[in-house]
């Protein structure tokens, strides 16, 4: 046998079998690809719902904490029975729900919810409480009793709420 009849058969045998080969991966790279396609857009839906899970608790810090701190000034201004009403139309203004409202002498804890676009997390919740520092914790009272005076005597001085009529 010569060598042009040996390469012409080797020639002939491969393309008899890639012919049988490529009839078998037929479609096998567009399996590929949809597969390649549905791992991107899951791993970019999981991306979404895990950056709108962090938005939404941080909003939620911001509705308790603005909350909580309009619900303590009102109980600060004498208004002992609307605090936690005050809580509420707070939270609700800035796209949040209070789930719980407690006064605790001057302090008042709130417990803010917020809906998120998460099926699987309906909603995130923050708890922030609010009142009056505690006299011991300010400076003024520190140079006080520096200076031996007392500085946490006797009760704290309300506001005195002056009406004036409306023209």
């Amino acid at each position: 046998m010569g060598r042009h009849s040996v390469a012409g058969a080797v020639r002939a045998g491969l393309r008899r079998m890639g012919g049988r080969l490529g009839a078998r991966d037929a479609g096998s790279a567009t399996m590929a690809g949809v597969a390649l396609v549905c791992a991107a857009a899951l791993l970019l839906g999981l991306i979404a719902a895990g950056g709108n899970i962090v938005l939404r608790r941080g909003q939620a810090r911001t509705v308790a904490d603005l909350a909580a701190v309009g619900a303590a000034q009102a109980l600060w201004y004498g208004e002992t029975e609307t605090p936690c009403v005050l809580a509420g139309h707070i939270a609700s203004a800035n796209g949040g729900a209070i789930e719980s409202c407690m006064v605790d002498g001057d302090d008042v804890q709130v417990r803010a919810r917020v809906a998120t676009q998460v099926p699987f997390v309906r909603h995130v919740t923050a708890q922030a409480r609010a009142g009056p520092r505690p006299c011991a914790a300010t400076e003024a009272v520190q140079h006080a009793q520096a200076t031996g005076h007392s500085a946490c005597t006797g009760l704290r001085p309300r506001p005195i709420r002056v009406m004036q009529p409306v023209f």
